[in-house]
């Protein structure tokens, strides 16, 4: 019986291994969302504190309100341009997303194959088994017959 070979074992490797970088990116394009997310949250809770400041100081001064107004302008402006970052990084993680499906199927795919192929070597070699054993049934029947007639002459 000779062993069970599946000749596109090395294919297979390789497309679990471009599945496996492909989900690497996706990690990085999640991490990346969750940075601009955090950022964006961080500018949220910055500028509400840079007014509260303004308002506890009994007088404050041109320049302060100046720079605090700035603040706030820059604030607007990088929320949005968070916001569109956050957008364009949306679109390229559905993009990963279905390249990730079309991977984990081409794996799965060859999986599949092989599966079918360990089947029928299976089925291959359980008949091979059972046809030795009938051989060797009926090569011992054949014996203790020869005996049992040799023994009565």
């Amino acid at each position: 019986m000779k062993r069970f070979s599946f000749p596109l074992d090395r294919v297979m490797e390789w497309r679990r291994t471009e599945a496996r970088v492909e989900e690497a990116k996706l990690e990085r394009m999640f991490a990346e969302r969750r940075a601009l997310d955090a950022r964006a949250a961080e500018l949220n809770g910055e500028r509400p504190e840079a007014e509260k400041t303004l308002i506890a100081a009994a007088a404050s001064t041109g320049e302060e309100l100046a720079a605090v107004s700035a603040f706030q302008r820059f604030s607007v402006a990088e929320q949005k341009r968070l916001a569109a970052q956050r957008v364009e990084c949306e679109g390229r993680i559905a993009a990963q997303v279905q390249t990730v499906a079309a991977k984990r199927r081409d794996v799965r795919l060859l999986e599949k194959l092989r599966e079918r192929g360990l089947e029928k070597w299976r089925r291959e070699v359980n008949r091979e088994s059972e046809a030795l054993a009938e051989e060797a049934y009926l090569a011992r029947w054949n014996r203790e017959s020869r005996k049992a007639t040799d023994s009565r002459r």
